[in-house]
Parts: structure tokens; sequence; C-alpha cells
């Protein structure tokens, strides 16, 4: 099992949630490895959460699990090139 180690709060007009709940992701280093990330919904763990990163500094497979269950969440689809 891989330590969570990052946690994004997925915030704004999400169809789903109740007052107070959000979703959010949290994940290891390696995200994509057996248990290395879980979607949840509810109370984030703000007690335990550390200090407040940008996107740009998570590492690349996160940025992608990210953007992933971010167009999952808002039923955006897959991003289409031109």
């Amino acid at each position: 099992m891989t330590a969570e180690r990052y946690t994004v709060v997925f915030t704004g007009l999400f169809n789903l949630k109740k007052p107070g709940e959000y979703s959010y992701l949290s994940m290891s280093v390696d995200p994509f490895a057996a248990w290395g990330s879980f979607l949840y919904r509810g109370r984030p763990p703000y007690e335990r959460m550390g200090r407040e990163i940008s996107f740009e500094d998570l590492p690349e497979d996160c940025r992608q699990l990210v953007l992933d269950a971010y167009r999952e969440l808002w039923d955006l689809g897959e991003e289409r090139s031109a």
C-alpha cells in the first residue's frame, strides 16, 4: 500500500454535493499504482492537510489523474484535439 501524499479538493457548483461536502482525491506520488489514489465525497480531512501547493507543483501523473477526475465529476468527456 502506498502512503497518501497529496489531497485535491474539488469545490464549486458540483450538483451532487451536500452543504460542507466536497469530492476530494487522495493520492500517493504514484497515483496509478495499486492503492495509489482514492476519490472520496464528504468532509475533506483538513486537519491532516499540510501546506497548499499549486497544480503545477504536483507530479505529472498526479496532474493527469486530477484532470481525469475533474472531467468525470463534471461529465466533460475526453479532451479532443482540433
